[in-house]
């Protein structure tokens, strides 16, 4: 690595460093200054794509008559130009691109935007989060007051130019626009087929039983979202509010009772088992832990190294579940010991050494 290359990591990180410290500060004067400069000078090495929505969240906080919010947008629009081979980056300038029409007033626009993130992302949170955009968007509107309830699904194969969109003409040539347009389009239709490739090849490895736990639960995951991003068109915000909290249940609901699933799991073993005391060798006290799939009799016995017993630990019935046991062998003499699990369809037996 060379020293230019050290100097400018270093200074990314002073930049986003000095971002947050001032966010939290809200001093949005400043941030709005950071990560201009961090965007302008220091795009190539970004390490932390919500620069831009920490910029956006400053212009909206310092803007009152529209110019930077204006200004903002022609910018993300400058950085989709320029930085054609930045999926992510041209992905979240073109998603607060949105953002900014809707607070320029430019609803029918945004909501063509936000259309398009959905039709382009079915299976992640870019289009849940989206469709949530454009029904708070179409609220604004007013196009969902007197029209009812619409829902319409993504079209996987649509990506259309938007003739709503507006570009400043002192500052974009008929060129630019249509590179801005070309690399949007590019950088969405490459998400969307690595996405569709990425479930296909989930759904194969169900088919052919090689799918682990964590693989089927993303398919899962991508499916219900697949079923719950749609464009939306409430007729007021009770609606869309409930809307929100429906999607949000159906999706992260799945996770939860996912997580609270394996829990269970993990409370219940998938076979007998006898673990080694701990510590071991002991003084005076040791554990010993054993599982049971089913409801047994057990035994937990201690012998000394004669085979005579010197303590049953457990002589009773047992329901399914994890165990630990202590022995205390503070009243016994230094030397090796065994212990032995006896259940109705296991035995097993383990040494441990007492030393005092």
């Amino acid at each position: 690595m060379n020293e230019i290359h050290k100097v400018e990591i270093l200074s990314v990180k002073s930049l986003e460093d000095s971002i947050s410290i001032n966010l939290r500060k809200r001093d949005y004067e400043r941030v709005s200054e950071l990560c201009y400069a961090l965007l302008t000078d220091f795009v190539d090495s970004l390490s932390d794509i919500s620069v831009l929505s920490k910029l956006y969240l400053a212009e909206i906080k310092l803007d009152e008559n529209g110019n930077r919010i204006s200004d903002l947008k022609s910018f993300f629009e400058n950085l989709i130009l320029y930085n054609p081979e930045k999926e992510s980056l041209i992905k979240t300038s073109f998603y607060l691109i949105q953002k900014c029409k809707v607070s320029l007033g430019l609803y029918e626009s945004a909501m063509g935007g936000f259309q398009e993130i959905v039709n382009q992302n079915p299976y992640n949170y870019e289009g849940l989060i989206a469709s949530w955009d454009y029904a708070a968007t179409s609220l604004l509107e007013n196009s969902g007051g007197s029209g009812g309830y619409k829902s319409h699904g993504f079209d996987e194969d649509s990506f259309t130019d938007d003739p709503t969109d507006k570009y400043d003409k002192n500052k974009f040539t008929n060129d630019n626009r249509k590179n801005i347009r070309k690399n949007i389009q590019t950088s969405f239709r490459s998400g969307f087929v690595r996405e569709t490739e990425r479930v296909k090849d989930l759904e194969k490895k169900i088919i052919d039983g090689k799918a682990n736990r964590k693989e089927i639960n993303e398919l899962k995951t991508k499916n219900i979202l697949k079923e719950v991003i749609k464009v939306k068109n409430p007729n007021s915000s009770f609606q869309h509010v409930s809307d929100v909290n429906s999607d949000i249940n159906k999706v992260f609901g799945s996770v939860i009772n996912k997580n609270e699933k394996d829990k269970i799991e993990l409370l219940i073993p998938e076979e007998y088992s006898l673990s080694q005391n701990y510590p071991n060798p002991f003084n005076p006290v040791t554990r010993i832990k054993f599982s049971l799939p089913k409801e047994s009799s057990v035994k937990l016995t201690v012998y000394d190294i004669l085979g005579r017993e010197v303590k049953k630990l457990v002589n009773e019935k047992l329901s399914v579940g994890r165990y630990e046991y202590e022995f205390n062998g503070s009243s016994f003499a230094s030397g090796v010991y065994f212990y032995t699990l006896e259940t109705d369809r296991f035995v097993k037996t383990k040494r441990m050494v007492l030393i005092k």
